[in-house]
């Protein structure tokens, strides 16, 4: 039925569904996806501008976004989806649903791309590496670079994503313990400080189980909005000391606070943080800042 402007306006649910969801996928279709690798470098000190490394939209990340837009057409499917959610978030939380389901991978760096940043650090993976993705969720975001180490292990509280890493082949490490004992040659961090309580700790645990030459793999969603599942507030207990008005602002904040926490900044770039769509939207992203860091050769833990 067309309103009194001349457009369709659909009644029933299931219509109107579908009506927005073709008017959100059509905004998405227009989107100049190069503005998610973008950065104003006159906002940046000479340190920074010098590290940053240019990213683009690869084919690995295309694939994973025309993936995201024929599941989010799969109508039974995503109204399953919705029926399973609405039973199950009265006993588990959204991350063991979507576990469950096998449903909301993420993305944020192809094999490409990781190997483009962690080149500034010299490291390229052979044979006798070791890396350790620590809160991995269903390790879709590590699994694409994972196999430039030939040992992977992963940290996750939830039992369906650790069933999930199981089966990526991923050896799965106490969530308390992992850093103390064994070194990795690559600690990876990936949209975990803004969703733990303890970020601060987290970062000194890192550092601790950093083998020589080691690097820490980390990516922060900005602005900076911590969220934690597992607090009765979603608050965190230690806050990241992040400031700043804009992308730019809020990274030079953190990479001074990495600094004092006793890293060393070796690369960085700008990249979407995206995640599978859903009945309203083909695909979901954030702006994610990505980082490599050395440990600093001075100690500065106290």
């Amino acid at each position: 039925m067309a309103g009194t402007n001349g457009f369709y306006r659909p009644r029933s649910a299931l219509a109107r569904a579908f009506y927005e969801k073709q008017r959100n996928d059509r905004h998405l279709q227009e989107l100049d996806q190069n503005e998610w690798y973008r950065v104003d470098s006159s906002r940046l000190s000479p340190e920074l501008r010098q590290k940053f490394v240019q990213l683009h939209s690869d084919e690995e990340t295309k694939e994973f976004l025309s993936s995201s837009i024929d599941k989010s057409s799969w109508v039974w499917t995503q109204i399953w989806y919705l029926l399973a959610k609405a039973v199950l978030k009265h006993f588990w939380s959204i991350t063991d649903i979507n576990g469950w389901l096998g449903r909301g991978s993420m993305f944020v760096l192809s094999e490409a791309q990781a190997r483009l940043l962690l080149r500034s650090a010299k490291i390229s993976g052979n044979a006798a590496e070791t890396v350790v993705d620590v809160g991995a969720g269903d390790g879709e975001v590590s699994r694409r670079f994972a196999n430039l180490y030939s040992v992977k292990y992963a940290t996750e509280i939830s039992a369906s994503m650790r069933k999930a890493l199981n089966n990526k082949g991923y050896t799965l490490l106490d969530t308390e313990d992992w850093w103390r004992g064994q070194k990795f040659d690559c600690v990876c961090m990936l949209n975990l400080l803004d969703r733990c309580s303890k970020p601060k700790t987290m970062l000194k645990q890192a550092r601790a189980a950093l083998a020589p030459g080691g690097v820490l793999m980390l990516a922060l969603v900005l602005p900076y909005k911590p969220y934690v599942e597992v607090t009765p507030d979603h608050k965190p207990e230690e806050r990241l000391p992040i400031q700043g008005a804009n992308f730019e602002e809020q990274l030079s904040s953190f990479v001074e606070f990495m600094g004092e926490s006793g890293f060393e900044l070796s690369s960085w770039s700008r990249a979407p943080y995206l995640c599978e769509g859903d009945f309203a939207q083909a695909y979901y992203w954030l702006d994610d800042s990505v980082y490599v860091f050395t440990p600093k050769s001075i100690e500065s833990d106290t």
